[in-house]
């Protein structure tokens, strides 16, 4: 299973901004210098800084005219522009230089596709000349330079240098986890933050994270005491689960007080409410709040950081641990397991689908005629690793391409499940 910021983290656009550089002479011009320039316009253009892109890449190419990079960063500018005839001159260019790398290949369909329909979906246009082009895996020698990432402890302290506002603090905390400092301020501003969900949130980081051990322990502390009434009179089981299973051992065997608690968990009729295109919503308004002008990706990764999945996570190991039940007991897991599992399965992102099909299969073990529905259900497990793996093959944020990056937003946000799924469509 993958963990859920990484199972998530499919749009890692490079949203940092930079303006354009002077060109160097040829004889100043060292293919380092060739390469991190391509990135950049590559960076530009993927954020649809469009002009700086052109100036960028007039300066690469003036230097090396064949470069493949930058033929393949030109071709997709042009695509974005509506230039069809330019891009496939472009493609045609790329592929005579190139002639083994499937950039080309799928660029030459993407052209072809857009001619077809110009006004058509480019999330649906490019998973065609994907497939067309034989699903290549894009991590492979890639054409482009690899992008740095642009949502690290940089950026989280450009979010807390451009607001003083506690929520939006611990919400830039989530998407790759606070320094040691952030976290001592986080716990002394702590008591300043009342939105649930990001207090449930930031007890599942703390939970997971290398963190400063006093901070730590007066955070949970404090946490446990606010968020265990809340978890009382919840209509959801996913705060209950957390603060019945977050502060217990993972080797420990479930006890028969936690087995009774589990079976009330899982009456609740939802798993979760809130949609993750609230959560990303939410956190992109909070990213524009604080001067961050281009929040796509730290929006996209703190909502992320909102879903993890800790309570489903311990329970797994710990019902694995749980070797001697009666078979009565074993019954009564099994069908905590499933229910629980179906409904987190409910949530439309790749990880809650994946990790409600795997409490599904671990409780299908353990109930008697089954077997089909575990069957069944495995094969959906099986399918949801293709979608990640293929996910991980096509490397979306490797195409400048900013109309294509939009539409993969609002389809990872309206439903990541169904979206992914044309990438493994037979």
């Amino acid at each position: 299973m993958l963990a859920p910021r990484r199972s998530l983290s499919l749009l890692a656009l490079g949203v940092l901004l930079t303006g354009a550089t002077p060109a160097p002479s040829m004889d100043e011009a060292p293919q380092r210098t060739v390469a991190d320039r391509i990135r950049e316009s590559a960076s530009q253009a993927r954020t649809g800084a469009l002009s700086e892109a052109r100036l960028e890449l007039a300066s690469v190419l003036m230097v090396a005219p064949k470069e493949p990079g930058a033929l393949m960063v030109q071709a997709c500018m042009l695509l974005e522009q509506g230039a069809l005839d330019a891009a496939a001159q472009t493609v045609a260019r790329l592929r005579e230089v190139a002639p083994e790398q499937a950039e080309g290949r799928v660029l030459e369909a993407l052209v072809r596709l857009r001619r077809a329909n110009p006004t058509g979906e480019w999330r649906e246009a490019f998973i065609a000349a994907w497939i067309e082009a034989g699903r290549p895996d894009f991590r492979v020698e890639p054409l482009l330079p690899e992008e740095t990432p642009g949502w690290g402890p940089e950026a989280i302290r450009a979010v807390w240098n451009g607001t003083q506002a506690p929520d939006t603090r611990f919400l830039a905390a989530l998407m790759v986890g606070p320094s040691k400092e952030q976290q001592r301020w986080m716990a002394r501003h702590l008591s300043e933050v009342a939105d649930p969900d990001l207090l449930r949130a930031t007890l599942e980081t703390f939970h997971s994270e290398v963190m400063d051990e006093t901070a730590r322990r007066q955070i949970q502390a404090s946490l446990r005491e606010r968020l265990t009434p809340l978890a009382a009179a919840s209509h959801e089981s996913q705060l209950p689960l957390l603060m019945l299973l977050e502060n217990t051992s993972q080797e420990a065997p479930l006890t028969a007080e936690e087995l009774q608690s589990l079976e009330r968990i899982a009456a609740l009729p939802r798993y979760r409410t809130t949609s993750f295109a609230r959560l990303y919503s939410d956190a992109e308004r909070r990213m524009k709040v604080a001067g961050i002008k281009a929040p796509v990706d730290g929006a996209f990764m703190a909502a992320v950081g909102e879903l993890a999945l800790v309570g489903p996570m311990v329970l797994f190991k710990r019902v694995g641990a749980t070797t001697e039940l009666t078979e009565k007991d074993r019954i009564r897991l099994g069908r905590v397991l499933w229910t629980l599992g179906e409904r987190i399965a409910e949530g439309n992102t790749l990880v809650e689908r994946l990790m409600g099909l795997r409490q599904m299969e671990q409780g299908a073990g353990l109930l008697p005629d089954f077997d089909v529905k575990r069957t069944a259900v495995t094969a959906e497990l099986a399918r949801g690793r293709a979608m990640v793996a293929a996910s991980n093959q096509i490397h979306i944020d490797g195409w400048p391409l900013p109309s294509l990056h939009r539409d993969w937003l609002k389809a990872s946000l309206d439903n990541e499940w169904k979206h992914l799924s044309a990438l493994v469509a037979p």
